[in-house]
C-alpha cells in the first residue's frame, strides 16, 4: 500500500530522493531519526538504508520506513527496512 506524505525537503539536481524514517519507538508516527539521501535506485537506496539503520543508536530490533521523492512534494512509501535482534 502507498502512503502518501509531504517529502520535506527538496536535494537540488537529484533525481532519485529518498527519505528514511528510522522508527525506535513503538510510534511509528514518532521516528527517532529522519534521514534524507540521493542513490542510483531503489536497491541501492535499500543497501544505504541498511547501512543508516544500522548506524543509528537504539533497541537491537529496529526498522526503518523508506520513502521516495515523487517530483512533486510527496512521499510515496516503497519499503520497510528491518534489522532484526
Amino acid at each position: 500500500m502507498m502512503t502518501h506524505q509531504p517529502f520535506g525537503i527538496d536535494v537540488t539536481g537529484a533525481t532519485d530522493e529518498y527519505r528514511l524514517d528510522i522508527i525506535t519507538d513503538p510510534d511509528p508516527d514518532n521516528p527517532q531519526a529522519i534521514a534524507y539521501y540521493t542513490a542510483a535506485d531503489m536497491d541501492a537506496a535499500c543497501d544505504q538504508a541498511a547501512l543508516l539503520l544500522a548506524a543509528v543508536d537504539g533497541p537491537a530490533d529496529r526498522y526503518a520506513e523508506l520513502y521516495v521523492h515523487d517530483g512533486d512534494g510527496t512521499a510515496l512509501h516503497c519499503d520497510t527496512i528491518h534489522l532484526p535482534a
